[in-house]
Protein backbone atom coordinates (compact mmCIF):
# COMPACT_ATOMS: atom_id res chain seq x y z
CA UNK A 1 0.00 0.00 0.00
CA UNK A 2 2.80 2.44 0.87
CA UNK A 3 4.41 1.85 -2.51
CA UNK A 4 1.14 2.64 -4.25
CA UNK A 5 0.73 5.83 -2.23
CA UNK A 6 4.32 6.84 -2.96
CA UNK A 7 3.89 6.38 -6.71
CA UNK A 8 0.56 8.24 -6.67
CA UNK A 9 2.17 10.99 -4.57
CA UNK A 10 4.91 11.41 -7.18
CA UNK A 11 2.41 11.56 -10.04
CA UNK A 12 0.27 13.96 -7.99
CA UNK A 13 3.24 16.32 -7.89
CA UNK A 14 3.54 16.58 -11.68
CA UNK A 15 0.41 18.71 -12.28
CA UNK A 16 1.57 21.25 -9.71
CA UNK A 17 4.80 21.74 -11.63
CA UNK A 18 2.73 22.35 -14.77
CA UNK A 19 0.30 24.66 -12.97
CA UNK A 20 3.23 26.59 -11.49
CA UNK A 21 4.80 27.10 -14.91
CA UNK A 22 1.43 28.15 -16.34
CA UNK A 23 1.09 30.84 -13.67
CA UNK A 24 4.28 32.41 -14.98
CA UNK A 25 3.53 31.90 -18.67
CA UNK A 26 0.01 33.32 -18.39
CA UNK A 27 0.50 35.63 -15.41
CA UNK A 28 -1.80 38.34 -16.74
CA UNK A 29 -4.65 35.87 -17.20
CA UNK A 30 -4.12 34.37 -13.74
CA UNK A 31 -3.98 37.86 -12.22
CA UNK A 32 -7.40 38.48 -13.76
CA UNK A 33 -8.78 35.62 -11.65
CA UNK A 34 -7.61 37.27 -8.42
CA UNK A 35 -10.49 39.14 -6.73
CA UNK A 36 -10.48 42.82 -7.62
CA UNK A 37 -10.25 43.94 -4.01
CA UNK A 38 -6.82 42.27 -3.67
CA UNK A 39 -3.87 44.66 -4.09
CA UNK A 40 -0.94 43.65 -6.30
CA UNK A 41 -2.92 41.03 -8.24
CA UNK A 42 0.05 40.15 -10.48
CA UNK A 43 2.11 39.45 -7.36
CA UNK A 44 -0.46 36.86 -6.22
CA UNK A 45 -0.34 35.18 -9.61
CA UNK A 46 3.42 34.74 -9.32
CA UNK A 47 3.27 33.85 -5.62
CA UNK A 48 0.74 31.04 -6.07
CA UNK A 49 2.67 29.81 -9.11
CA UNK A 50 5.86 29.55 -7.05
CA UNK A 51 3.93 27.83 -4.25
CA UNK A 52 2.48 25.27 -6.65
CA UNK A 53 5.85 24.56 -8.23
CA UNK A 54 7.51 24.17 -4.82
CA UNK A 55 4.72 21.84 -3.68
CA UNK A 56 5.15 19.74 -6.81
CA UNK A 57 8.88 19.38 -6.17
CA UNK A 58 8.19 18.47 -2.56
CA UNK A 59 5.69 15.76 -3.50
CA UNK A 60 7.97 14.28 -6.15
CA UNK A 61 11.09 14.25 -3.98
CA UNK A 62 9.26 13.32 -0.77
CA UNK A 63 10.87 16.20 1.13
CA UNK A 64 8.29 17.77 3.46
CA UNK A 65 5.60 16.08 1.37
CA UNK A 66 3.05 16.01 4.17
CA UNK A 67 3.43 19.74 4.74
CA UNK A 68 3.17 20.41 1.00
CA UNK A 69 -0.04 18.37 0.75
CA UNK A 70 -1.62 20.25 3.64
CA UNK A 71 -0.65 23.62 2.19
CA UNK A 72 -2.04 22.66 -1.21
CA UNK A 73 -5.32 21.63 0.38
CA UNK A 74 -5.54 24.93 2.26
CA UNK A 75 -4.61 26.97 -0.83
CA UNK A 76 -7.33 25.28 -2.86
CA UNK A 77 -9.86 25.98 -0.13
CA UNK A 78 -8.85 29.62 -0.44
CA UNK A 79 -9.44 29.48 -4.21
CA UNK A 80 -12.88 27.99 -3.58
CA UNK A 81 -13.85 30.74 -1.13
CA UNK A 82 -12.37 33.67 -3.03
CA UNK A 83 -12.85 32.67 -6.67
CA UNK A 84 -15.28 29.79 -7.18
CA UNK A 85 -18.05 30.76 -4.78
CA UNK A 86 -18.42 34.28 -6.27
CA UNK A 87 -18.44 32.73 -9.77
CA UNK A 88 -21.13 30.22 -8.79
CA UNK A 89 -23.22 33.00 -7.27
CA UNK A 90 -23.02 35.08 -10.45
CA UNK A 91 -23.32 32.14 -12.86
CA UNK A 92 -24.81 28.97 -11.29
CA UNK A 93 -24.42 26.90 -14.46
CA UNK A 94 -23.42 23.26 -14.34
CA UNK A 95 -20.04 23.99 -15.91
CA UNK A 96 -19.16 26.58 -13.25
CA UNK A 97 -20.41 24.29 -10.47
CA UNK A 98 -18.40 21.36 -11.84
CA UNK A 99 -15.19 23.38 -12.00
CA UNK A 100 -15.66 24.48 -8.38
CA UNK A 101 -16.35 20.92 -7.26
CA UNK A 102 -13.21 19.75 -9.06
CA UNK A 103 -11.09 22.01 -6.88
CA UNK A 104 -12.91 20.75 -3.77
CA UNK A 105 -12.15 17.18 -4.84
CA UNK A 106 -8.49 18.02 -5.47
CA UNK A 107 -8.28 19.74 -2.08
CA UNK A 108 -9.75 16.62 -0.47
CA UNK A 109 -7.21 14.49 -2.36
CA UNK A 110 -4.38 16.63 -1.00
CA UNK A 111 -5.69 16.22 2.55
CA UNK A 112 -6.09 12.45 1.99
CA UNK A 113 -2.45 12.27 0.98
CA UNK A 114 -1.46 14.27 4.05
CA UNK A 115 -3.51 11.88 6.15
CA UNK A 116 -1.69 8.90 4.64
CA UNK A 117 1.63 10.51 5.57
CA UNK A 118 0.66 11.49 9.12
CA UNK A 119 2.19 9.36 11.86
CA UNK A 120 -0.54 9.11 14.47
CA UNK A 121 -2.48 6.55 16.48
CA UNK A 122 -5.19 8.69 18.09
CA UNK A 123 -8.70 7.85 16.96
CA UNK A 124 -10.12 11.22 18.01
CA UNK A 125 -8.01 14.21 17.01
CA UNK A 126 -8.13 17.10 14.54
CA UNK A 127 -5.96 15.10 12.18
CA UNK A 128 -8.20 12.04 12.41
CA UNK A 129 -11.24 14.19 11.69
CA UNK A 130 -9.50 15.75 8.70
CA UNK A 131 -8.59 12.34 7.29
CA UNK A 132 -12.13 11.01 7.52
CA UNK A 133 -13.75 14.22 6.27
CA UNK A 134 -11.45 14.39 3.25
CA UNK A 135 -12.15 10.74 2.35
CA UNK A 136 -15.90 11.21 2.55
CA UNK A 137 -15.76 14.50 0.65
CA UNK A 138 -13.68 13.01 -2.15
CA UNK A 139 -15.89 9.92 -2.36
CA UNK A 140 -19.08 12.02 -2.50
CA UNK A 141 -17.67 14.15 -5.31
CA UNK A 142 -16.47 11.07 -7.18
CA UNK A 143 -20.06 9.81 -7.07
CA UNK A 144 -21.22 13.16 -8.47
CA UNK A 145 -18.66 13.11 -11.29
CA UNK A 146 -19.60 9.53 -12.11
CA UNK A 147 -23.31 10.31 -12.13
CA UNK A 148 -22.62 13.32 -14.33
CA UNK A 149 -21.57 10.94 -17.08
CA UNK A 150 -25.19 9.77 -17.24
CA UNK A 151 -27.08 12.96 -16.40
CA UNK A 152 -25.38 15.33 -18.84
CA UNK A 153 -25.43 14.11 -22.43
CA UNK A 154 -23.20 16.99 -23.54
CA UNK A 155 -20.63 16.13 -20.86
CA UNK A 156 -20.60 12.41 -21.64
CA UNK A 157 -18.81 12.32 -25.03
CA UNK A 158 -16.15 14.78 -23.87
CA UNK A 159 -14.76 12.29 -21.32
CA UNK A 160 -13.76 9.58 -23.81
CA UNK A 161 -11.26 9.79 -26.64
CA UNK A 162 -13.03 10.35 -29.99
CA UNK A 163 -11.28 7.39 -31.65
CA UNK A 164 -12.53 4.86 -29.09
CA UNK A 165 -15.23 2.50 -30.36
CA UNK A 166 -18.50 2.70 -28.43
CA UNK A 167 -17.18 5.77 -26.62
CA UNK A 168 -20.56 6.48 -25.01
CA UNK A 169 -20.61 3.00 -23.48
CA UNK A 170 -16.99 3.42 -22.34
CA UNK A 171 -17.86 6.69 -20.62
CA UNK A 172 -20.90 5.08 -18.97
CA UNK A 173 -18.79 2.19 -17.69
CA UNK A 174 -16.31 4.66 -16.25
CA UNK A 175 -19.06 6.64 -14.58
CA UNK A 176 -20.69 3.53 -13.12
CA UNK A 177 -17.36 2.31 -11.74
CA UNK A 178 -16.74 5.69 -10.11
CA UNK A 179 -20.14 5.58 -8.40
CA UNK A 180 -19.77 1.99 -7.20
CA UNK A 181 -16.24 2.28 -5.81
CA UNK A 182 -16.87 5.65 -4.17
CA UNK A 183 -20.16 4.49 -2.63
CA UNK A 184 -18.40 1.66 -0.84
CA UNK A 185 -16.38 4.22 1.14
CA UNK A 186 -19.56 5.06 3.05
CA UNK A 187 -21.02 1.60 3.57
CA UNK A 188 -18.69 -1.37 3.44
CA UNK A 189 -15.08 -2.39 3.29
CA UNK A 190 -13.65 -3.29 -0.11
CA UNK A 191 -10.53 -5.07 -1.31
CA UNK A 192 -7.65 -2.70 -1.98
CA UNK A 193 -7.82 -3.77 -5.62
CA UNK A 194 -11.10 -1.85 -6.16
CA UNK A 195 -9.74 1.75 -6.03
CA UNK A 196 -6.52 0.60 -7.69
CA UNK A 197 -8.44 -0.90 -10.61
CA UNK A 198 -10.60 2.22 -10.93
CA UNK A 199 -7.55 4.47 -10.73
CA UNK A 200 -5.75 2.53 -13.45
CA UNK A 201 -8.82 2.57 -15.68
CA UNK A 202 -9.30 6.33 -15.21
CA UNK A 203 -5.59 6.88 -15.84
CA UNK A 204 -5.82 4.94 -19.11
CA UNK A 205 -8.95 6.79 -20.24
CA UNK A 206 -7.43 10.16 -19.38
CA UNK A 207 -4.18 9.35 -21.16
CA UNK A 208 -6.02 8.32 -24.33
CA UNK A 209 -8.20 11.43 -24.28
CA UNK A 210 -5.64 14.06 -23.34
CA UNK A 211 -2.79 12.71 -25.43
CA UNK A 212 -5.14 12.80 -28.40
CA UNK A 213 -6.04 16.44 -27.65
CA UNK A 214 -2.47 17.54 -26.93
CA UNK A 215 -1.02 15.90 -30.03
CA UNK A 216 -3.43 17.97 -32.08
CA UNK A 217 -2.80 21.19 -30.12
CA UNK A 218 0.37 20.81 -28.01
CA UNK A 219 0.47 24.49 -27.01
CA UNK A 220 -3.16 24.82 -25.96
CA UNK A 221 -3.12 25.83 -22.26
CA UNK A 222 -6.76 24.79 -21.79
CA UNK A 223 -5.98 21.21 -22.86
CA UNK A 224 -2.98 21.11 -20.51
CA UNK A 225 -5.08 22.38 -17.63
CA UNK A 226 -7.84 19.84 -18.31
CA UNK A 227 -5.30 17.02 -18.45
CA UNK A 228 -3.65 18.02 -15.19
CA UNK A 229 -6.97 18.47 -13.37
CA UNK A 230 -8.06 14.97 -14.41
CA UNK A 231 -4.68 13.58 -13.34
CA UNK A 232 -4.95 15.07 -9.84
CA UNK A 233 -8.43 13.60 -9.35
CA UNK A 234 -7.23 10.22 -10.63
CA UNK A 235 -4.42 10.30 -8.07
CA UNK A 236 -7.07 10.95 -5.42
CA UNK A 237 -8.67 7.62 -6.32
CA UNK A 238 -5.37 5.88 -5.54
CA UNK A 239 -5.18 7.74 -2.21
CA UNK A 240 -8.38 5.94 -1.20
CA UNK A 241 -6.33 2.79 -0.63
CA UNK A 242 -4.72 4.43 2.39
CA UNK A 243 -6.45 3.81 5.68
CA UNK A 244 -5.73 5.63 8.93
CA UNK A 245 -3.54 3.49 11.23
CA UNK A 246 -6.08 3.80 14.03
CA UNK A 247 -9.05 2.55 11.97
CA UNK A 248 -8.99 -1.05 10.82
CA UNK A 249 -12.55 -0.78 9.49
CA UNK A 250 -11.76 1.64 6.65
Amino acid sequence: MQKIIRVAQTVFGIPWLIFGVQHFMYADFVAGLVPGYFPFRLFWAYFTGMAMFAAGLSLITGIKACFAAVMLGIMLLGFILLIHIPKVVSDPSLQVWTRALEDIAISAAAFMLAGALFKQTEKISPRATLIKLSRYTFAALLIFFGALQFLNRDFLPSKAAPFLPLRTIVACVTGAAMVVVASRVFFVKWPMIAPIALGLWMLLMNLLLHLYLLVGAPYNPVFWTMAMLDLTITCGVFFLVAKPPYDSAV
